[in-house]
């Protein structure tokens, strides 16, 4: 029987990453710390509207604020509905709170406090699922073993809202996602793990991630469980991997494009 792989696990806040969580350790992951990083004040992420603004300019992120205001107008109760069938509170809760691990809050993982933490832990990989950047600093503690995921098929659609974007593009057979060896990039690493998720009738592009960070996570577990056997994952490898194909927050004017691009694939 070889050793459990130790785990720690770079989440945001929120019950979306305790989910997460909860299947990791349903499926047996020797989870032995979380470390949860929070940037945002009063529920808004400021560093990443002052970065958005100065890059993108403050007109677009105005219009892609009024998207997100349009789009949870139109959408936000269907999506609640579907958002608390798959994150029931107190049964996710329920399973955490039978296991022991270290926790530890921050706001950057790069922090020295919590670089010591995760060394304290003599972690053998790292399993990421965050919106906020790992570092090299962070992926050198365990010699780059770090294992990600994102709600969408790489490297073709990378970033933000992935599923919105296939659909926008009028490709709906991409809709799905990755697990991956986190590298430098922005979801660039060689993939373990590609899967398509099937659009069902009331789904929107959040309900499609949503699902998508739920295979990410048994896939993870499944990949980790392989490896604990003496099972080396293969990876496909990732080429030249073009800026385009990182994708930003929708506009209101590229929204009502998807709207009618939505109903083509329903």
């Amino acid at each position: 029987m070889n050793k459990p792989i130790r785990v720690v696990c770079l989440f945001g806040t929120g019950i979306i990453f305790d989910k997460t969580l909860s299947l990791l350790l349903e499926k047996e992951v020797n989870v032995v710390g979380v470390v949860n990083a929070n940037k945002h004040q009063k529920g808004v992420d400021f560093s990443y509207l002052k970065i958005a603004g100065k890059k993108y300019g403050y007109g677009k992120v105005f219009l892609q604020i009024l998207g997100r205001i349009y789009y949870k107008i139109l959408n936000g109760k269907k999506d609640r509905e579907i958002f608390h069938q798959i994150y029931n509170s107190e049964e996710i809760h329920s399973i955490i709170k039978n296991y022991n691990f270290e926790t530890h809050q921050t706001d950057d993982y790069g922090k020295p406090e919590t670089l010591e933490f995760i060394k304290s832990l003599e972690p053998d990989l790292l399993l990421v699922h965050t919106g906020y950047w790992v570092g090299k600093k962070v992926r050198d503690l365990v010699n780059g073993k770090v294992i990600g995921g994102h709600p969408g098929i790489t490297p073709d659609y990378r970033g933000v809202h992935s599923p919105f974007w296939a659909v926008f593009n009028g490709e709906p057979e991409k809709i799905g996602y990755t697990v991956f060896w986190l590298d430098s990039g922005v979801d660039t690493g060689d993939i373990l793990h590609q899967e398509r998720v099937s659009v069902e009738r009331g789904d929107s592009y959040f309900t499609l991630s949503w699902k998508g960070m739920e295979g990410i996570a048994e896939n993870q577990a499944r990949i980790i469980k392989e490896m604990e056997k003496g099972l080396e994952p293969k990876a496909r490898k990732v080429g030249e991997v073009e800026e385009k194909t990182n994708y930003n927050h929708p506009t209101i004017f590229q929204y009502l494009k998807y709207r009618r691009m939505q109903k083509k694939v329903r």
